[in-house]
């Protein structure tokens, strides 16, 4: 109920002396993307946005990651904001574990950035090795005369965590590495990992939503190496479109993610 009394009033301050047409699309990106730190090592990422045409007074976005591989340390303006001399209404919290919110308004009906320039920074630390999605959940944008830009693209990105150490170990990690070739692939891709211990495991492959797109397994699984094939389809036969996709294990040693790139 906080939440979504805090999203109300940041609606309501974007819409003071709103008049003009909404708008139809802004495309926003993080940065840096698919970025790598080690075990405790801080890292920030930006939303940026790149278009010289866009107008800006307002963004508020919900982003998902998760929290056994990295740690949330906050999040505040990025520097357009903090340079425009305009007076901000904004704030950072972490709404649920995996999740945080995050805005910033500029209070004034004239008042408005232009791009491009960073809107929104997120500062975090390594937990555990592994690869962790950042997907914007929900983002909005509103431009300088106040009303919400119809579409906001912000593409999901992943923040890696690796201590190069652990590699020397000729056992399997605790966190079984998955390796795929070739990578980027077309039409198919080779997936593979090794257990340290039997169990149950699943994997599939998701979009950079988060949406499941296929299983490739959904069983037990004895020790040691394995390996999977990927032919770019769906869970129903279909042919996938290019992109980025992640392949996610989850296994008696942990969970893991690899990202897949799909060429056509």
């Amino acid at each position: 109920m906080k939440t979504r009394l805090l999203s109300l009033l940041i609606l309501g301050l974007a819409l003071v002396g709103a008049s003009g047409p909404a708008h139809a699309v802004v495309n926003l990106r993080f940065t840096p993307a698919d970025t790598t730190v080690g075990p405790g090592e801080t890292g920030r990422l930006s939303v940026f946005v790149d278009d010289l045409d866009a107008n800006v007074r307002t963004i508020d976005l919900y982003v998902t990651y998760d929290p056994a591989v990295v740690t949330s340390l906050g999040g505040d303006s990025g520097q357009a904001f903090l340079d425009s001399g305009f007076f901000l209404f904004d704030g950072f919290e972490n709404t649920a574990p995996g999740q945080w919110h995050g805005y910033c308004v500029i209070l004034g009906s004239t008042d408005w950035l232009t791009g491009p320039g960073e809107l929104f920074t997120w500062d975090f630390t390594g937990a555990a090795d592994g690869t962790s999605p950042v997907i914007a959940v929900e983002a909005y944008v509103a431009a300088g005369d106040g009303t919400y830009y119809d579409e906001v693209v912000l593409d999901g990105t992943s923040i890696t965590v690796f201590d190069p150490l652990s590699a020397a170990d000729d056992t399997p990690p605790a966190r079984a590495g998955l390796h795929a070739w070739p990578n980027p692939f077309n039409p198919s891709t080779r997936i593979r990992f090794a257990l340290a211990h039997p169990g149950p495991a699943r994997v599939t492959v998701h979009d950079l939503r988060g949406a499941e797109v296929a299983v490739l397994h959904d069983g037990p699984l004895d020790r040691g190496e394995h390996r999977l094939e990927w032919s770019g389809r769906d869970a129903h036969g279909r042919a996938v479109p290019a992109g980025t996709y992640l392949v996610r294990l989850e296994g008696p040693d942990g969970p893991a993610v690899l990202k897949l790139g799909l060429v056509k």
